[in-house]
């Protein structure tokens, strides 16, 4: 495959996954989602950049970033699962009842 449709297609990716968090904030699963999908873009433009400059160290920050998106995945459906047992709800409005 060609390495700029890969660029391309990471860009437009990334830019869709904001537009979507901007325009679907009051969704708390559509944010998680989305949080992902700009993390995977990114994932992308490291992957074909090491590709055509040859480069390890972007293997590194690739290797990186998974690891925390998956730690970010975790933890947030964690807190969205507690929030739905003792709530009985998945609102962004009610979120900041978390709050101590």
């Amino acid at each position: 495959m060609n390495i700029n449709i890969t660029i391309i297609t990471s860009i437009s990716i990334l830019t869709i996954s904001i537009t979507s968090l901007i325009v679907n904030f009051r969704n708390i699963i559509i944010v998680l989602l989305t949080f992902e999908l700009i993390l995977l873009s990114i994932i992308m433009l490291f992957a074909s950049t090491s590709i055509q400059t040859s480069s390890n160290l972007n293997t590194v920050f690739i290797a990186l970033i998974l690891s925390i998106a998956a730690s970010e995945t975790a933890t947030g459906l964690t807190i969205l699962i507690t929030h739905y047992r003792i709530r009985g709800s998945i609102s962004i409005k009610i979120l900041n009842l978390l709050r101590g």
